[in-house]
Order: C-alpha cells, then structure tokens, then sequence
C-alpha cells in the first residue's frame, strides 16, 4: 500500500496532541510518507500502523505500539527508553530505506502493572470457575 503524503519530515505534534495515542503506553511516531509507511508497517508488526496527528498534522503522523521483540531484552525485561527509541528508528530507517534526515518521537513506558491486573483477574475467574464445578459435581 502507498500512501502519497505532503507532510513535513522535520515536524511532529507532542504525542499526547495525536488523537486516539495511548499516551500510557510504548509508543513510537514518525511524519508520513512512502518510505516512513514502508518502514513502520515492517517495524511495528504484529502492532497495527496507525495514520494520524490535528492541528495541522491530519493525516501526516504514523504512530504505532512498540513491538515486545524491539521493547524488551532476552530477559524479557523493558529496555531503556533511549536504546528501545534507537532500535526503532534504526528498523524504520533500514526497512523503510529512509536516506533523508526526519525527526521521530516515542516513549516508553513500564507496562508490567496491567499485565499482572490482566493476569490475577484471570486467575481469580479460574478459580472461580473451579469452585463452581466443584460445588456441582
């Protein structure tokens, strides 16, 4: 898919201005062109490319959730934030063929608490489910 933008390469809003960004999460945003669109859709899988940005910015911003294989270490811990940004502009540039100077953002953020929330939640509903057929039989 080819998108043919006029966006500025050396031009981003502040993320928390880019509408629907999930300003809690690890988060990466490039301006939109061919090549950036290349390298993000290659980048950010299995993370969805979102097209985006306002005041000004409509439709010239490309943001997508990191990745966990650029986010965390073999360790499966989350990287520093300076090395996570790196590694991601690095991909974006390689895959994408980017030659030209653009300016980029992202964040990242410790995401651990709501994957442990995700997790007990489902383990008090197992339990649950368990006491229920046990009560049954």
């Amino acid at each position: 898919m080819s998108i043919n933008r006029t966006c500025n390469h050396d031009a981003l809003p502040d993320l928390q201005g880019i509408p629907g960004l999930p300003t809690d999460r690890s988060v990466w945003a490039i301006p939109n062109w061919n090549e950036s669109f290349i390298g993000m859709t290659e980048c950010c899988t299995p993370n969805e490319v979102h097209v985006g940005g306002a005041d000004g910015f409509e439709g010239c911003v490309l943001w997508c959730l990191i990745p966990d294989s650029i986010l965390k270490g073999k360790d499966g811990k989350i990287g520093e934030q300076g090395a996570v940004l790196s590694d991601m502009n690095q991909c974006v540039k390689n895959k994408g063929g980017l030659e030209s100077r653009y300016i980029n953002g992202g964040q990242v953020k410790d995401n651990a608490a709501s994957s442990k929330m995700g997790r007990t939640t489902l383990l008090g509903a197992g339990v649950g489910v368990l006491l229920a057929v046990g009560l049954l039989a």
